[in-house]
């Protein structure tokens, strides 16, 4: 067989082989296909985008989510939202709440401090619109306001108009989206504000809860109009509606959870309705543990208690003792001037005399502080800011490292500082182990809960220190457990003691005209700034309305808001 005929024989079984497995594959994607319907059920919308942006003022989100809102309702199935998003926590004015929502960062870049804008740093971190015609310049934009402040904050937008209601800037909305092409337009409305200015802002005064739900009619209206437009099917709309602030309002005492979202003031609400999206509410996030109990006010001269000092020797610090002290505090004024809070020495004075050790606040922070008996000098180790009507964790160990020892602090688990004990020498004395007011002259007086003291002949591993500080209780599950040699609760409730749970027994003996006292807080609540990353924030929006114009977000831009994805 010649070679010609030898490749043509190959090319030909090549050819029935393929063409077999192409009519059989066939026939495997007519069976799988028969089993199924065949429907697309994504929803991918394809058109112009575009956005609707309506801002109003002093709508507390809490009370917006309580009221009668029919027409906000029905766009929350296809909206991400959260009744419990955040505005500028230092804002003084409803301006730098819009600055926020106008230009996508916050205070301490764009300065707006004032609604006479003065010193503002607009030039560096300006207006969205400005971004927005930078990428694309054809975008029509049209804002509506019946504030002077505002309209001068909308510099940028080829429609800025100045009107006189509410009721006038909706109207103006509506025309817009039923006569012209702009691509993003803004509503303003300031009634729900007025009406918490001159009522109260909670929905228990009607005229607040009133201006809420006409608000919600004025939604509904706006809605209906955006969705009769002849090119409606032909376009991608972004609806954004959002409060720029809450309102003041005292919180029932059961509902205050300590925080941020505590804060009236800064309960904002921010809904970002497209018909792609799935439905997605962001909820307040994980704000501390809930602590309960009956415990005394450690207040001035009078109500303390102690330990004799016949008892007290254990909680001696000597020149090879390892130990770890905790305490939970509460402090009742912002400011202090040196009050103990809890120590063993003979005084606590100026000068700082005696020997010993002693737990302290000063300013807004806390201390602690000891002398010795080798280098006759006094040192001190500096704990975090405690916060007023907070419940804190204060942790102070001292810690061996080869032939040096050091004093360690830290406040919720938190490592503050380090100094050096090893040239002091034993701690030690005979007195007694105070809670509250330690006798001397020159310091001011307590005014403090102090509760689940824990003292441990043991340095506590600091990774044992943070996982358990905001722990309200201990029991063997501790690593540490095994050597307490002093655990008061301190939440006893009733009698003249605070039970020391731990083997030694030595319990503390109160002293002075006290009582028992409810509490029911959260324990080593998140900062501020922390928690504000878990929720929508009002300076979020520009960065979500970009995203959604497909304007690329520039690294120098400095924006400080996220895009939140329905997922």
């Amino acid at each position: 067989m010649s070679m010609m005929k030898k490749y043509k024989l190959l090319i030909g079984v090549i050819a029935t082989i393929i063409t077999t497995a192409i009519f059989s594959c066939n026939k495997d994607f007519d069976r799988t296909l028969t089993d199924k319907d065949g429907t697309d059920t994504t929803k991918v919308r394809y058109g112009n985008r575009k956005v609707l942006y309506l801002i109003v003022d002093g709508a507390r989100g809490q009370s917006v989510a309580a009221a009668n809102i029919p027409n906000i309702t029905a766009l929350l199935p296809t909206s991400i939202y959260s009744w419990v998003a955040l505005n500028e926590p230092e804002a003084t004015q409803n301006s730098s709440n819009w600055a926020n929502m106008l230009t996508g960062v916050k205070k301490p870049k764009h300065l707006v401090n004032d609604d006479a804008l003065t010193n503002n740093n607009l030039q560096n971190y300006p207006i969205i619109f400005k971004r927005i015609k930078e990428s694309r310049p054809q975008t029509k934009i049209a804002a509506y306001t019946s504030s002077t402040v505002f309209k001068s904050l909308t510099t940028g937008a080829d429609i800025s108009t100045l009107l006189t209601t509410d009721d006038q800037v909706k109207a103006a909305v509506i025309n817009q989206l039923t006569t012209d092409t702009a691509s993003v337009v803004v509503g303003h409305f300031t009634d729900v504000d007025k009406a918490g200015i001159a009522n109260g802002y909670d929905n228990s005064f009607p005229g607040y809860k009133s201006a809420i739900e006409k608000f919600d009619t004025s939604v509904g209206e706006v809605m209906a109009a955006l969705k009769k437009r002849p090119t409606y099917n032909n376009e991608d709309w972004l609806v954004v509606i959002a409060s720029s602030d809450g309102g003041a309002f005292t919180l029932p005492p059961n509902t205050d959870d300590q925080t941020i979202f505590s804060k009236p003031a800064n309960n904002a609400f921010i809904i970002y309705y497209s018909s792609t999206y799935k439905k997605r509410i962001i909820v307040k996030p994980f704000t501390g543990n809930r602590y309960l109990g009956k415990t005394v006010k450690l207040k001035g001269t009078e109500i303390r208690a102690e330990i004799p000092g016949v008892d007290a020797d254990v909680y001696n610090i000597n020149d090879t003792t390892k130990m770890t002290i905790e305490l939970k505090v509460k402090k009742n004024q912002d400011i202090f001037r040196w009050p103990s809070i809890l120590g063993k020495r003979n005084e606590w004075s100026s000068g700082h005399p005696s020997v010993g050790w002693v737990i302290y606040l000063e300013e807004r922070y806390w201390y602690f502080e000891w002398r010795g008996k080798t280098d006759g000098d006094y040192k001190q180790c500096r704990g975090a800011d405690l916060t007023q009507g907070r419940w804190e964790n204060l942790s102070v160990k001292l810690e061996q490292r080869g032939n040096q020892r050091f004093i360690r602090t830290y406040t919720n688990g938190v490592f503050n500082n380090e100094v050096e004990i090893t040239a002091s020498g034993s701690l030690a004395n005979t007195n007694a182990l105070k809670l509250g007011y330690l006798n001397g002259n020159g310091h001011g007086e307590p005014d403090v809960y102090v509760t689940d003291i824990r003292f441990f002949k043991l340095s506590v591993p600091d990774g044992v220190i943070g996982q358990y500080a905001c722990e309200t209780s201990i029991d063997q599950s501790h690593p540490s457990y095994n050597f307490l040699v002093g655990y008061w609760p301190a939440t006893d409730g009733n009698g003249s003691k605070m039970v020391d749970l731990s083997s030694q027994a030595r319990d503390f003996n109160l002293q002075g005209a006290f009582t028992w006292e409810n509490f029911n807080d959260l324990i080593c609540p998140p900062s501020a700034s922390t928690l504000a990353v878990l929720v929508p924030q009002t300076s979020d929006i520009p960065s979500q309305i970009i995203n959604w114009l497909k304007v690329a977000n520039k690294q120098t831009w400095g924006l400080d808001g996220r895009v939140w994805l329905d997922q």
